[in-house]
């Protein structure tokens, strides 16, 4: 039986935890890489899309640094942030695997394992195919995902987020078998002098790298690079992650 499509009100849900918590930190461990690797090859003012843009901390990068920045998400409230985060990037609301665009982009870039947010591989090739038609010819497609390496780092893993806004709970699992990682959110939200607490969980899917690649060759992609996040990018925070980078000729 297909796995169901994940609805975007777990992501609504997390919106104001992953804006107080993540977006900076994984901006902060990932920027001097993408700076240094990938950045060079999109020509100068070029449009980019940030795909799965989340609350808008890499658009607002991405923006600082001279381009046309293009920012989609299927949630609603993680945009809302994101027009707050980076105001001169334009936000629209979609779903990955089904979204076009009129006017091509330079690169697409898509950050934080959003790829492993899909629940099938068949949905991963539809977001491919998807950004194979989005980009100009020549352009350039980068996104990491974790690795089972990545998924069992963190398995069993409980932490608390406190630093003076919203409050988080986050435990870990991983099945090996099926391949699915789960973080069960406990948060807490303030609200005048009360808290308002909201339950969720959100799943991440391991896919091979090698199926990956194959996916991106099936649906045309050439010059295919993966890089580890941690030797080759320099993100001391991402053990088991790896960078995919590839090009539409």
């Amino acid at each position: 039986m297909p796995k169901k499509q994940q609805p975007y009100s777990l992501y609504d849900d997390f919106a104001p935890f992953y804006d107080q918590y993540w977006g900076d930190w994984y901006l902060d461990d990932c920027r001097q890489g993408l700076a240094e690797l990938v950045l060079p090859r999109i020509p100068a003012g070029g449009r980019v899309l940030d795909l799965c843009c989340g609350t808008g901390q890499l658009a607002r990068w991405l923006t600082a640094c001279g381009f046309e920045v293009v920012g989609l998400d299927g949630s609603e409230a993680m945009l809302a942030l994101a027009a707050r985060n980076a105001p001169k990037a334009k936000l629209v609301r979609e779903d990955a695997r089904r979204f076009c665009f009129d006017q091509p982009f330079d690169a697409v870039i898509s950050t934080f394992d959003s790829v492993n947010h899909f629940a099938t591989l068949d949905d991963v090739r539809a977001v491919f195919a998807n950004v194979y038609a989005a980009l100009e010819p020549g352009g350039l497609f980068v996104f990491d995902v974790n690795t089972q390496r990545g998924f069992l780092d963190a398995a069993d893993e409980s932490y608390i987020t406190e630093q003076g806004g919203p409050v988080c709970i986050v435990r870990s699992s991983y099945d090996v078998k099926k391949g699915v990682g789960l973080s069960k959110v406990t948060g807490f939200l303030q609200e005048g002098e009360l808290w308002r607490r909201v339950d969720f969980e959100i799943p991440e899917y391991h896919y091979p790298v090698k199926d990956l690649r194959k996916a991106l060759r099936e649906t045309g992609f050439t010059r295919l690079e993966t890089l580890d996040a941690t030797e080759d990018l320099g993100m001391p925070s991402a053990s088991g992650r790896v960078f995919l980078l590839c090009e539409r000729p």
